[in-house]
């Protein structure tokens, strides 16, 4: 059962965030008594544009540090763990996110009314700034690409709300998104199950650029940390290799004098 408190969810860590602005359909009929199915295609296009806006003006309340683990298991069920650090922070309107193992460093930085900015800093040789598109590419060996960290599908052009129904225990909204162009290698749309109440993502599916199914994400676990639940553990599984990537946190409880 997702926890309903409020939070920002970055498919690997979870941002907390002061109050959670819920989109205006919610709030007229919360207990989706007449909203359910949604089939007039400008009412999708409405409800998934206030989703939409609500998720992306969430930020952060305060800085977050963790260290953890990234287990990799590959298409012959072999794991590898690769240390993983996490660290979010608000800077003013921005939010900066950075993810570093042994491999590499990724920066993301999200700004209003800009694109998201994928900065990638290999051990060896030179950073490259990367946007959109040129964000799907695997992180440090795992399932999640850079773009699926940033949570790019939440700025593609085409956010349609279907339906909304129960999720692991929770009211959802349930979001079709797709990019303005579908590029070979890359992701056609992403149907994700947002909780009403806090806003995160209970569950992913993305496919491919075929359209068939290629990755589901699903938190797992999570923990209470000076008063706030914090997500401990996600995974992103791929359907057509057959591997999957744990990511695992370890935030540490601040001390009390």
């Amino acid at each position: 059962m997702v926890h309903r408190l409020s939070f920002f969810l970055i498919w690997g860590a979870v941002v907390w965030a002061v109050e959670a602005a819920r989109p205006a359909y919610i709030l007229s009929d919360p207990e989706a008594k007449v909203i359910i199915k949604v089939t007039d295609a400008a009412d999708q296009k409405k409800y998934g544009g206030q989703l939409v806006a609500s998720m992306n003006t969430t930020r952060a309340a305060q800085a977050i540090n963790a260290t953890g683990k990234m287990r990799i298991r590959d298409e012959r069920g072999k794991p590898k763990d690769v240390g993983v650090v996490f660290r979010s922070a608000k800077l003013e309107n921005t939010l900066v996110s950075m993810y570093s193992t042994v491999h590499e460093t990724l920066t993301i930085t999200v700004s209003p009314g800009l694109p998201t900015l994928y900065k990638l800093q290999p051990v060896k040789g030179e950073a490259v700034l990367l946007k959109g598109a040129q964000a799907m590419k695997a992180f440090s060996g795992s399932d999640f690409w850079l773009a699926d960290l940033g949570l790019e599908f939440l700025h593609w052009p085409t956010q349609a709300v279907r339906e909304r129904r129960l999720r692991r225990g929770e009211l959802c909204s349930v979001l079709v998104s797709q990019p303005a162009k579908v590029v070979p290698g890359g992701y056609s749309k992403i149907i994700s199950w947002v909780d009403e109440d806090s806003l995160g993502i209970v569950r992913a599916e993305a496919f491919d650029s075929k359209g068939k199914l290629l990755k589901i994400f699903t938190p797992n676990d999570f923990q209470k940390i000076n008063g706030q639940w914090t997500l401990k553990e996600m995974e992103m599984r791929n359907e057509q290799t057959f591997t999957r990537t744990l990511i695992q946190f370890d935030f540490k409880k601040e001390k009390k004098n």
